[in-house]
């Protein structure tokens, strides 16, 4: 017999919480001797064993103490429906981590300072829009082919160094929106931009020129980032530029 503080140490558990077992009925003590004390018989210890392993593998007390009690499930279906519940669990923890990312992604595109920024831009449900919302005004635009290919881009929510490279980029652009789109510097943005974009529409050209073309004929209707207006009039103007002087040096 085991007394409950050995019990406790020896399970790393604690005596509360074989207390609290004790109270719902999940793990009865064997003996309550005239002085109060309890004690838990080998059976108990390996119960509480079961206990364990369960919590671990993420069941709560009530299935636990069903499993236990009644066994009207098999360890397979058990198993299988916990696996299950671990799916879904999955599946709504990527759907916030998205959502969460794609916060912090626009709030950097959109230069947000602070909460009242963010709530004023973004509504409070906002998430990344599934791409199945788009393809019936893709296919308005574009053809089968272009819009499997559009499917696969990279998007705001990502967890891609490239959506990452091209947030900083919009900010570079922003701190230089002011400079000539000749300079220099106006260059190596433009150039920055091309490489981006020679990224996320694997070399694509045709496709990319097409998009941004549209998307700035619908205003945003197909999906894609809706740049402000000084940030599109100047990385067009530079990208314009560059190509006129590299066709002069070719």
């Amino acid at each position: 017999m085991y007394s409950i503080g050995d019990l406790a140490k020896l399970s790393n558990s604690t005596v509360r919480t074989l207390r609290y077992y004790d109270e719902i009925g999940l793990l009865t003590l064997s003996h309550l001797s005239d002085g109060g004390h309890r004690y838990y018989s080998e059976q108990e210890v390996i119960k509480l064993q079961y206990i364990k392993v369960l919590k671990e593998m993420g069941f709560n007390l009530l299935v636990i103490q069903q499993m236990l009690e009644h066994q009207h499930l098999s360890h397979k279906e058990a198993l299988t429906m916990q696996l299950r519940v671990l799916e879904l669990e999955k599946k709504r923890l990527e759907e916030r981590t998205r959502s969460i990312r794609y916060l912090l992604q626009v709030s950097e595109l959109e230069e947000l300072a602070n909460w009242k920024d963010v709530f004023d831009h973004i509504p409070m449900n906002s998430t990344p829009t599934p791409i199945n919302v788009y393809e019936e005004i893709w296919n308005k635009h574009f053809s089968k082919d272009e819009v499997q290919y559009l499917k696969q881009l990279p998007k705001v929510g990502d967890d891609m160094e490239v959506i990452q490279s091209f947030t900083t980029l919009i900010n570079d652009i922003r701190k230089n929106i002011e400079i000539d789109n000749t300079s220099p510097a106006a260059q190596k943005l433009a150039q920055r931009w091309l490489a981006l974009s020679e990224i996320i529409f694997n070399g694509n050209n045709a496709l990319a020129h097409k998009a941004w073309n549209i998307q700035k004929e619908t205003k945003g209707e197909i999906g894609m980032y809706q740049f402000d207006p000084a940030v599109v009039d100047f990385i067009e103007k530079a990208i314009t530029y560059y190509f006129k002087m590299k066709g002069q040096g070719d």
